[in-house]
């Protein structure tokens, strides 16, 4: 009976590490989307943050952030006018210099995540290094290369 029981705890282990290896898989194949470039909302330029937690979609491949959900609707209206501003203030900003992960240090993969803070593009090795950064931006900003 104790060599059934470790046999069911082995292969519940190993069903376990199959289902985490599958979904980081998964997660190295992800297209990211492009960063949002702008410090204020697409629609109302409000700053992000002013209304309480930004609220974020993606649309065509672009991560698109509104100061509050109501915005949406206006962007809804229109999405082209809105990408065209978001892609005309993309093209200011500055490319990630270094080919490591900001937060871990880890090599990063031809689609790596990214996020935009003041007009730098930083890149992550995966999206938890990305939720770190997000959570505090300019504690990993001074670590950024000299280029």
């Amino acid at each position: 009976m104790k060599r059934i029981h470790q046999i069911g705890t082995l292969a519940l282990v190993i069903a376990c590490v199959s289902v985490a290896a599958t979904a980081w898989a998964a997660e190295k194949k992800a297209k990211h989307p492009k960063p949002y470039p702008l410090e204020v909302c697409v629609v109302s330029d409000e700053k992000l943050g002013s209304m309480g937690e930004p609220f974020v979609i993606e649309r065509d491949g672009q991560q698109v952030k509104f100061c509050c959900k109501g915005c949406q609707k206006d962007f809804d209206k229109d999405p082209k006018k809105y990408l065209a501003k978001i892609e005309e203030a993309a093209k200011k900003v500055k490319k990630y210099p270094a080919k490591t992960c900001i937060v871990s240090g880890e090599p990063l993969e031809a689609d790596s995540p990214a996020s935009i803070y003041k007009g730098q593009e930083f890149k992550f090795c995966c999206t938890n290094c990305q939720r770190k950064f997000d959570r505090e931006p300019a504690k990993f900003a001074t670590k950024l290369p000299k280029s």
